[in-house]
């Protein structure tokens, strides 16, 4: 039963696409790791999984964070009074930062990208759907940005 486990794991690495899909979701990589690895193997449209799973991301987090009931934790650990002020700053953030959440997500910088952004926005109390929103143009964004550092184009150019 371990042995057909095992095997089974590895039969499953051994399909580009879903290591492409796993890549994708996962934190530590999201859609730059998966860019890596899409353009490593010599695929480089496998971005485009990635991407869709990377956008899957942010309504997982939005939905684990009422489930967990995060802010009832954060006002525990932070206090009523800061917790508020967070809260107010969000608000007055929600009107004008659109456009910095999705550069947020969307520039491949480390600690940058759709687990972070996500959750910032949350706390901030953005609201959910300008939360996906810009999680989605941010991870466009994102795809789009790698694609031209890693020599995309190259490939509907090259004969």
């Amino acid at each position: 039963m371990f042995e057909f486990i095992i095997q089974a794991i590895i039969e499953m690495l051994n399909n580009p696409l879903l290591v492409s899909l796993i890549l994708g979701a996962l934190p530590i990589s999201e859609i730059r790791g998966a860019s890596f690895y899409a353009f490593s193997i010599g695929q480089p449209l496998l971005i485009l999984p990635a991407m869709f799973s990377n956008m899957l991301v942010c309504p997982l987090i939005l939905l684990f964070w009422d489930l967990v009931r995060i802010p009832k934790i954060a006002e525990l650990i932070l206090g009523r009074s800061l917790e508020h002020k967070l809260l107010k700053f969000g608000k007055s953030y929600e009107t004008q930062g659109l456009l910095a959440l999705i550069l947020f997500i969307g520039i491949p910088f480390p600690l940058t990208g759709v687990y972070t952004g996500t959750l910032l926005a949350n706390i901030l109390g953005i609201k959910r759907k300008k939360i996906l929103f810009a999680s989605v143009l941010g991870v466009m964004l994102a795809t789009f940005v790698m694609f031209i550092l890693l020599g995309g184009f190259s490939v509907f150019f090259s004969s």
